[in-house]
């Protein structure tokens, strides 16, 4: 037998329902800005953990870097944030889209227009291993329901070579221009205020993820996680490798980044410590 409807039921919840759509949007504090498989989904994961996140249900908005999407306005971005809690003390929320970093020519100036004092954070990696890494990642995409539009079914030699020739079709696919951070950490340094932008190594971060996680804690002036937080422990996108990185192309390309890496310690004023062995 159903459910008998008592008139008059409803109406709570339809104006429950109202409210919430009404409620103001919290606006994000924290940009994870990239790189592309550069622990990115790992450290949104972490902060999500935290007492006072409220983290969107999506990691990637695009919103800055996806032209449709920017032209609807920053009403709908904040519609895609959680609403205000009723009770918020300190809370906040963040969003990671590694694009950003990539087409920092057009996110940075966007982000600094629109989101005036929020911190933007990058985790840099190994070029090389980045690289590679992001061929296996869209390698794996071959039976992906969701992806795979974005499979590349070439050999990582294969997709270099189209690359360096600009026979790149499809800017998912550009590995080596992914890790010319440089010009991309520049762009942001050019317009952010100076503190607002937190650049960290993979190699720090996957080492030391506590660390990692308490700079960005202490940069929105709330508390780190407990040093032993289960949150620390967490992964993600994590995919087997069926092929390994030719030693030979590996040295080629660690050539090839070799100026781009020297500009990127111009650019910080440092050197990060970035590479790792492929030995």
């Amino acid at each position: 037998m159903g459910q008998m409807s008592i008139p008059g039921m409803e109406q709570p919840n339809l104006l429950r329902r109202t409210f919430e759509r009404i409620r103001p949007r919290m606006s994000p504090s924290l940009l994870v800005i990239g790189a592309q498989k550069a622990g990115t989904s790992a450290l949104f994961n972490m902060l999500a953990q935290h007492p006072k996140a409220a983290a969107p249900s999506v990691k990637e908005l695009d919103f800055f870097s996806d032209d449709a999407a920017y032209t609807k306005g920053m009403a709908h971005y904040r519609s895609l944030f959680r609403a205000i809690p009723a009770k918020s003390f300190g809370h906040f929320t963040f969003e990671a889209s590694p694009s950003y970093l990539y087409y920092a020519g057009r996110t940075a100036p966007r982000i600094a227009k629109d989101l005036p004092g929020v911190i933007c954070m990058a985790i840099l990696r190994d070029p090389v291993k980045r690289a590679f890494s992001a061929w296996n990642m869209f390698r794996d995409f071959k039976d992906n329901p969701k992806r795979g539009h974005l499979h590349d079914p070439r050999s990582f030699q294969q997709a270099v070579e189209d690359e360096l020739a600009g026979r790149t079709e499809h800017a998912y696919h550009c590995y080596l221009a992914r890790g010319c951070y440089a010009e991309q950490v520049r762009q942001f340094k050019t317009v952010l205020p100076q503190g607002m932008l937190l650049i960290r190594s993979y190699k720090t971060f996957k080492h030391d993820p506590a660390g990692v996680v308490a700079e960005v804690c202490e940069a929105l002036g709330q508390d780190p996680l407990p040093a032993g937080h289960g949150a620390f422990s967490l992964k993600a996108n994590t995919r087997p490798y069926t092929d390994k990185l030719d030693p030979v192309l590996a040295k080629e390309l660690y050539q090839y980044f070799a100026p781009s890496l020297n500009e990127l310690k111009q650019v910080l004023g440092h050197e990060l410590d970035l590479l790792e062995s492929y030995g």
